[in-house]
């Protein structure tokens, strides 16, 4: 299996659109583990309950849902170059975990010149995903 770190503008997309079955094909089709942290589950909870796209108990749901086809875990705050402060953790959580891609679709994370993890469009995979989705990949992984 591979890992990945699924930022949490992903989980929300699919979240809103009340459908999670495609981004869970991929997750079958490509063999990716994802891996997340407490951080993350409460970012797509908050966004998803604020915006009302979820009520609370059907976000409560969700979340649980994610931590059962997800690696719960955590990271050491180390990385702080990325131009918005709030996506460091991401970079932290793909080094540390060993993940080989950064799934997203936040335009300011995928233009950072300096980033420990370079992205990718993700072209490859079957387009049944409503919006374009590109992928960070973390070279730094021996083959």
């Amino acid at each position: 299996m591979y890992r990945v770190v699924i930022d949490a503008n992903v989980w929300i997309r699919f979240a809103r659109s009340k459908d999670i079955a495609p981004l869970l094909d991929r997750f079958i089709t490509y063999r990716f583990l994802p891996v997340i942290n407490n951080y993350l589950l409460a970012e797509i909870f908050t966004a998803v309950v604020q915006n009302n796209w979820l009520s609370e108990t059907s976000a409560s749901r969700l979340i649980e849902l994610i931590r059962r086809i997800t690696l719960v875990t955590a990271e050491k705050s180390v990385y702080r170059l990325s131009l918005d402060p709030k996506d460091n953790y991401l970079f932290d959580l793909a080094i540390q975990h060993n993940c080989v891609f950064i799934i997203t679709d936040d335009h300011l994370l995928l233009s950072q010149k300096l980033k420990p993890v370079p992205y990718i469009l993700l072209s490859g995979l079957p387009v049944r995903f409503q919006y374009p989705i590109r992928i960070v990949v973390n070279e730094s992984i021996p083959k």
